[in-house]
């Protein structure tokens, strides 16, 4: 894999969304990243929740808490499953 490859960072998302294709613009830049980079399912969720800023990181630290979400457990489709349906509660 070329160096400049690896010096690519994951996109960050914040929480501030005005519609949901801004949530889903995150996703699809998180999944061009993991071409580049090959990491295992629950790598990629831990990769995601570390890319979360702001406003996301806060809602996703309560949604860990009230639902005993642990990093181990998580893979990167229960992530995004859980990623869009609080998007979807939030511009509700």
């Amino acid at each position: 894999m070329p160096d400049e490859f690896k010096k690519v960072k994951p996109p960050t998302f914040d929480g501030v969304m005005k519609k949901y294709e801004d949530a889903k613009a995150w996703l699809l830049g998180m999944k061009k990243f993991f071409r580049i980079h090959n990491y295992y399912e629950n790598m990629k969720a831990k990769v995601a929740t570390y890319s979360l800023k702001g406003k996301a990181y806060i809602w996703w630290e309560d949604l860990k808490k009230v639902n005993g979400i642990t990093k181990e457990g998580l893979n990167w489709n229960e992530f995004k499953r859980l990623f869009r349906e609080i998007c979807i509660r939030q511009l509700l």
